[in-house]
């Protein structure tokens, strides 16, 4: 699956179960607001990300309530503003565990990693065995994050793709960094 170019929304909606989805009918399909734990987290089109902690009686708030609130609340945090600019940030911040259910199904991923701001660099490639889509996705927004921290910020490294590899022609493929 490629990844480069997906919309910062629909990654996210690759790791948010979709119970924790909010207001899915009366926000642009671009953007994105959920729940999860004690937050209200919003994912514009741009993927600048908001968080709001959860009102006690958020399950009653209409979107425009919510908004309004994200808009006033001092407690509003602006990731963006506090330099925290990948998912990495923001998935420790939630305290993001991967859903683990046992009809997912578990498979053999292959994740390419690329620096956004070096593209002819090569890419890191790996492997990960027996594990699901999500978690796939989620090592590999942590491992970008990683990467991203190694270069003290100065590049961007992003997921490119995420494949199942068939288990039938599995070939051995080299660690590249």
């Amino acid at each position: 699956m490629e990844l480069l170019h997906a919309a910062p929304a629909d990654i996210w909606r690759l790791l948010i179960p979709a119970a924790n989805w909010m207001y899915v009918d009366d926000i642009p399909e671009d953007e994105l607001i959920f729940h999860y734990r004690d937050h209200i987290y919003f994912v514009n089109s741009d993927g600048s990300v908001l968080a709001l902690p959860k009102p006690a009686c958020f399950e009653r708030m209409d979107a425009s309530e919510c908004l309004q609130l994200l808009a006033t609340s001092d407690e509003t945090i602006d990731f963006d503003d506090n330099g925290e600019f990948d998912y990495g940030f923001v998935l420790k911040q939630m305290g993001y565990v991967v859903p683990t259910r046992r009809s997912r199904e578990k498979a053999t991923y292959r994740i390419e990693i690329v620096n956004t701001i070096l593209p002819q660099s090569m890419s890191t490639q790996y492997e990960l065995k027996r594990v699901s889509f999500e978690f796939a996705l989620f090592h590999a927004l942590m491992r970008c994050h990683e990467l991203n921290m190694r270069s003290n910020w100065e590049y961007e490294h992003e997921v490119k793709r995420i494949d199942k590899v068939d288990q039938r022609t599995e070939k051995h493929v080299r660690f590249q960094v």
